[in-house]
């Protein structure tokens, strides 16, 4: 039985600073977000008046799908007593990146001929996983 390798948090986070402050250019964030394979479903509102490709919604978006590749990857190489710690600063930066995501504003410029209120929209984010089967 192989030992599992354990590491230790603080280098994690490093690691996850570090990555962060390396971003591509927006474009290339769109394009690594199309390849995550986010789900957006309107809830509540009009999708057709919302600008998918606003800078700001791609890098948060960008974020969370680092976020949640990071996690995925280091999370299973933590001890049982770190594994706690790792989860609550994770959690705690999900939350900032769902603020983030709540504050941009992705309404499409309105022209003066066709004035409108800034309608109310709700919409549900997720991506799909792939299940494995276990035999």
């Amino acid at each position: 039985m192989k030992k599992k390798l354990t590491k230790d948090i603080n280098s994690i986070l490093k690691d996850f600073q570090n990555f962060l402050k390396k971003k591509p250019t927006p474009g290339e964030m769109l394009d690594e977000v199309r390849m995550m394979k986010f789900k957006i479903r309107p809830v509540s509102g009009d999708l057709m008046s919302v600008d998918l490709k606003n800078d700001k919604f791609i890098e948060t978006l960008w974020n969370l799908g680092k976020l949640d590749e990071f996690y995925q990857s280091e999370y299973p190489k933590l001890s049982r007593k770190n594994k706690q710690v790792f989860f609550q600063i994770f959690e705690n930066l999900y939350q900032k990146y769902r603020n983030d995501l709540n504050q941009v504003d992705v309404h499409q410029e309105r022209t003066s001929h066709h004035p409108q209120h800034p309608q109310l929209l709700e919409v549900e984010i997720f991506k799909e996983r792939k299940v494995r089967k276990t035999n």
